[in-house]
């Protein structure tokens, strides 16, 4: 039997039977539960929390055993050794106590630490205790003298989690920097480091056949890694808060997380492994989406500054030749007109043009101060930002004189600049500000072509029509204006969107535009000429299916009917537009991170061949109609 345990802020706990998630076992504990652990029978269970206090259940009866008191501090982490024997426990005092698990006598007070002790576990033969704390050290101690052993500094900082492989030959550090390290348990000789995670590890778990481990972190995410080589396999980002913890089923066939958003989350590693939506290292919202010009690669740069590139074909992950230094802000990214990526970056608050390729060159943009908004031009020649004082700044790569100030402080009222576009030939700029003023601006002679104050509300997306004709706005009233530029007529209006419009793109032909909103949807709007050749826009199909909102659009310059989408749910799409007769349909060609149930609305009726959890989280989501006794499930909220 494998079981479950959930424990909330005040001490509640319940075990539950995941075989049919019936609850077997509910108790409320005194104070708040921090760390728990079963005895290896699974007939006990202990846990600690704060006033340093350490208490010992029985399963079957809900009933305490004894409570261990000794530590002064708040307990981090407690463990069973193998046989049961004994448990240990750590804390913020800096001190490991072990325990009799039969009598709570205190056997040993292990000292050394010179700041809190975050993580113990024990060798799975049980010969050694280990320990790891926030001053960096990882020190092993004999299980039954209580002599200290070697000591490991690590040079990551903090350790906040440790685990062994099952096969003894491994032992894992999670540290406070998101990092974490493999070393030989036996030697101690350091391994890999692993990246990927930006914020601290809180726990990790190795699958019993020591092939693969899993990571939580504060950053939201579960990671899958590859026990051998050190390498990620896949990242797992449903959690809409840190994960407190991570454990592999005892057949090694499911991951659980448990997380501050209240979930419980079980995900079936098969699947996982199997599935051929490629999820590796793109963490958070997708802000910005471009194809390279020959259309066989995607760009794309996540809010965690994480950069990666595709195959716009097959969705495969293509390398990029460098790595990004650390602690580099990554603001914008594009192809050069040879196909070079190019990431525009801020580091050490001055912002820098770098070439994604063995042996970079770098174009520092001197006088900048930063930036909160930064575009570049499709020939890659002009980089514009607006810095935290809302100065537009333009720098021309191709002339002795790089740099330009086009709007000073926001301009005459100081307003907040929101948005900036290039035309597709990059001859002109427009800039939105938030309160719906819009600049026109030549690059090559730096002049204003023309100002237009709306009252549309604050400037959110903008583009140009291929011609250059034409300036769609996405504004805060949550519709899309085309304004001509060669016109004095009114603004085309393009009512839909139920939330504000976060991105708009033309297609090559200029006949289609694609707009994502933060209504979670796409709409695809086609342009139709009257016999009077007057133009008009109507929406032709609205896409639904996205998890948050549609952040940025772009369409493939050499398959005129696709286009690529990135959004804040982590994901990159790859749609194909085209015709059923007269309907517009818009097809999925490929998508990352898609690994999410969503089941509103939809409804199976007659299925068969689904395993008792499986029909139970159908049942749960609504998504099945069926006889089953809903008391079955035991009423535990679970998302797979």
């Amino acid at each position: 039997m494998l079981a479950v345990v959930v424990a909330g802020w005040g001490g509640g706990i319940s075990i539950y039977d995941t075989s049919s998630w019936t609850r077997t076992c509910s108790f409320t504990g005194p104070f708040e539960v921090h760390t728990m652990a079963f005895s290896p029978d699974s007939a006990r269970l202990v846990f600690g929390g704060l006033y340093g206090l350490v208490r010992l259940w029985d399963c079957a009866s809900g009933q305490e055993m004894f409570v261990m008191e000794g530590h002064n501090n708040d307990v981090k982490s407690v463990a069973f050794s193998p046989r049961g024997k004994h448990i240990a426990s750590c804390s913020r005092d800096k001190t490991v106590r072990v325990w009799d698990s039969q009598t709570g006598e205190c056997h040993f007070v292990l000292e050394g630490h010179t700041d809190s002790v975050m993580s113990v576990e024990y060798y799975p033969s049980g010969l050694w205790l280990v320990s790891g704390g926030s001053d960096g050290t990882i020190r092993f101690w004999n299980s039954e003298t209580g002599e200290l052993g070697i000591v490991l500094d690590s040079s990551l900082g903090g350790v906040y989690k440790l685990a062994f492989s099952p096969d003894g030959r491994w032992i894992a550090s999670g540290h406070v920097n998101g990092r974490l390290q493999l070393w030989h348990a036996v030697s101690g000789e350091p391994g890999p480091v692993l990246q990927g995670h930006v914020g601290g590890v809180t726990g990790i778990a190795f699958s019993p056949e020591c092939r693969w481990f899993a990571s939580s972190s504060m950053d939201k995410t579960i990671r899958l890694w590859d026990a051998s080589t050190g390498t990620i396999i896949t990242m797992l980002s449903n959690h809409t808060a840190f994960v407190h913890t991570v454990a592999f089923s005892p057949n090694g066939l499911q991951i659980a997380s448990g997380g501050n958003d209240n979930k419980v989350r079980l995900w079936d590693v098969d699947s996982v492994l199997m599935s051929s939506v490629e999820q590796q290292d793109q963490l958070g919202a997708v802000e910005k989406t471009v194809y390279s010009p020959n259309g066989r690669y995607i760009l794309t740069v996540s809010s965690s500054q994480t950069v990666k590139q595709w195959s716009s074909l097959k969705g495969v992950s293509r390398p990029i030749p460098i790595e990004l230094p650390e602690y580099v802000s990554v603001k914008s990214v594009s192809y050069s007109l040879d196909g070079i990526p190019t990431a525009a970056v801020v580091q050490d608050g001055t912002l820098r043009l770098w070439e994604l390729q063995e042996g970079r060159r770098e174009a520092v943009l001197e006088g900048s101060r930063g930036a909160n908004c930064v575009i570049m031009s499709p020939c890659c020649r002009w980089i514009v930002s607006s810095d935290r004082d809302d100065t537009v700044t333009m720098w021309d790569l191709a002339s002795a004189q790089q740099m330009h100030v086009l709007i000073e402080n926001g301009g005459p009222t100081r307003e907040e600049i929101r948005c900036l576009a290039f035309s597709s030939t990059g001859h002109q700029l427009a800039i939105g500000n938030r309160s719906g003023t819009i600049w026109l601006f030549d690059p090559q002679s730096k002049d204003l072509i023309t100002s237009k104050s709306t009252h549309w509300g604050f400037i959110e997306a903008m583009s140009f029509s291929p011609d250059g004709q034409q300036l769609a706005v996405g504004a805060g009233d949550r519709l899309i204006y085309l304004w001509g530029l060669q016109s004095d007529e009114r603004a085309i209006k393009l009512r839909g969107h139920t939330e504000v419009v976060k991105c708009i793109a033309y297609s090559p032909c200029g006949d289609r535009i694609a707009s994502g909103s933060e209504d979670k949807t796409v709409r695809v709007w086609l342009r139709r000429r009257t016999p009077s050749d007057t133009e008009s826009w109507s929406c032709v199909s609205t896409v639904h299916g996205f998890f948050d909102a549609v952040l940025d659009i772009a369409w493939s310059p050499t398959v005129p009917m696709d286009f690529v989408t990135g959004c804040g749910d982590g994901s990159v799409r790859v749609w194909r537009v085209s015709s059923d007769g007269e309907d517009v349909v818009v097809r999925l060609l490929w998508g990352t991170n898609l690994a999410v149930l969503h089941a509103d609305g939809v409804v199976f009726k007659g299925a068969t061949g689904l395993g008792p959890m499986h029909r139970k989280l159908l049942i749960q989501c609504g998504a099945i109609e069926d006889s089953l006794n809903l008391e079955e499930v035991g009423g535990l909220r679970v998302e797979e």
